[in-house]
C-alpha cells in the first residue's frame, strides 16, 4: 500500500489567519512529506472560496518538485471542464513531468460545486461531455506527443506538445469517481479511481466494484490498480483526544463542504437529465439528517485514533473496497498547525511503516 499526503490549503475561519499566512503554513506540512518517508504529495483544485485555496496544482507541485527529489506528485484533481484549453492542460502536466524526472501523478475530474461552474461561465449539464472530452484529449497528447481534436467543445490543430512527454501515463493515471456514472468512463480511459470517503463503504465497494469490471473489459482482461482513497486522518497517542479532535475539526470539515457544494439547494435536479442525478439524490438525504449527524457520519468513514487504531480502521476499508492506496489529509478546518504536524508524524513513524507491507485483498500486481 502507498501512503500520501492530500493538500487542501484551506482557510478556516477555526483559525484566522490571511491567505497568505494559511498558504506558508500549508507549504510546510506539504514540505514534510518526502523527509516523513511519504510516497506521494497531491493537491485539489478549486476557486473563489475559502473551502480550498488551490486555483493551479501544477503551479504548487512545480514549488514542490524543486525542494524535493523523489517523491512522486499528484494531482486530485484537475477539473477538466474548467479549463477551455486541453493543450494547456497537456503542456503544463508535461512540462512538470520533464522538470521532475517523471514523477507526475495525473488525476483528473469534473466538479461538482455551482459557485466554480458560474465563475467560469460554463453550464454544469455539460460537465459529463467536457470532461469526457477533454480527457480522451489530453491522455492521448501525453502517450503521442501530439494533440488534435474535433469535438463538439474542444478543437485543436494538430501540434506538438513541447516539452515532449518522456514516458507513458498509462500506469499514473486517475480519475476522480464519485457518482455511480463515473465507473465506465474511467475504465474506457484506463484510470485508476480516485475516491473520497462521503457515503459508506460498503457502497462505495460496489460502485468499485463495477469500475474493476469495466476495467477488465475495456483494457483487454489487464488487473486493475488498486483504487486510490483519499482520507482524514487524526493520529494521537490518547484515544480520546483523538476522537474529541476527529468529531471537531471532521465534522467542521464537512460542514464547509456542504456550504461550498451548496448542497441544501435544489439545483443538482436542474442541470438536465442525468447530469447530476445522483447528487440531486445525495442532497435530499443531507438535507433530511441535518448538519449535526452527517458531520459525525463522515467523521466515522475517516482514520483517527491511536496508531494501532488507525491500523485496524485502514485495515477495514481495505477489507471493504480491496487493493487500494491512500491519500491522507492531516490539516483541514483550521486545526492547530502543531498538532497536524504532531499527528503527520505519528502517523508517518508508526503507521506508513506497517501498511507499506500489507498486500490488498484479491490483488496480485501485473
Amino acid at each position: 500500500m502507498k501512503v500520501g499526503q492530500l493538500m487542501l490549503f484551506q482557510n478556516h475561519p477555526n483559525l484566522p489567519q490571511s491567505d497568505y499566512e494559511m498558504y506558508q503554513n500549508e507549504l510546510d506540512i506539504a514540505l514534510m512529506s518526502e523527509p516523513l518517508g511519504l510516497d506521494s504529495v497531491w493537491a485539489v483544485e478549486h476557486h473563489f472560496t475559502d473551502y480550498t485555496l488551490c486555483p493551479n496544482i501544477p503551479e504548487f507541485l512545480a514549488f514542490v518538485a524543486g525542494q524535493t527529489k523523489t517523491i512522486k506528485l499528484g494531482t486530485a484533481a484537475i477539473i477538466l471542464p474548467w479549463h477551455k484549453d486541453p493543450i494547456r492542460v497537456a503542456t503544463d502536466i508535461a512540462m512538470l513531468d520533464n522538470m521532475s524526472k517523471g514523477r507526475v501523478l495525473l488525476g483528473m475530474g469534473r466538479g461538482l460545486a455551482k459557485i466554480e461552474y458560474d465563475g467560469f461561465g460554463i453550464d454544469m449539464a455539460e460537465s459529463r461531455d467536457r470532461m469526457n472530452e477533454m480527457a480522451a484529449m489530453v491522455l492521448e497528447a501525453l502517450e503521442t506527443g501530439f494533440m488534435e481534436g474535433n469535438g463538439k467543445y474542444f478543437k485543436q490543430e494538430r501540434r506538438e506538445i513541447r516539452p515532449r512527454p518522456f514516458k507513458s501515463f498509462r500506469d499514473r493515471t486517475f480519475i476522480v469517481s464519485m457518482s455511480p456514472d463515473t465507473a465506465p468512463h474511467a475504465a474506457k480511459l484506463g484510470g485508476s479511481i480516485m475516491t473520497f470517503a462521503i457515503g459508506p463503504w460498503e457502497k462505495r465497494a460496489q460502485e468499485i466494484e463495477r469500475w474493476r469490471e469495466f476495467y477488465r473489459k475495456e483494457q483487454g482482461g489487464k488487473t486493475p490498480p488498486p483504487t486510490s482513497a483519499n482520507l482524514f486522518v487524526i493520529c494521537d497517542k490518547d484515544p480520546k483526544k483523538a476522537e474529541d479532535m476527529a468529531y471537531h475539526y471532521m465534522s467542521d470539515y464537512w460542514i464547509s463542504a456542504m456550504v461550498h457544494y451548496e448542497m441544501k439547494g435544489e439545483h443538482f435536479g436542474d442541470r438536465g437529465k442525468g447530469a447530476y442525478d445522483f447528487y440531486h439524490e445525495a442532497a435530499k438525504a443531507m438535507r433530511s439528517a441535518g448538519d449535526a449527524a452527517m458531520g459525525r457520519g463522515f467523521a466515522d468513514l475517516q482514520i483517527w485514533g491511536t496508531p494501532a487504531q488507525c491500523l485496524e480502521k485502514i485495515e477495514h476499508i481495505q477489507n471493504i473496497i480491496g487493493a487500494m492506496d491512500i491519500n491522507c489529509s492531516f490539516s483541514f478546518a483550521g486545526m492547530p498547525y502543531e498538532y497536524a504536524k504532531k499527528s503527520m508524524k505519528l502517523f508517518a513513524e508508526q503507521v506508513v511503516p506497517v501498511v507499506r507491507d500489507w498486500e490488498a485483498p484479491g490483488y496480485q500486481a501485473a
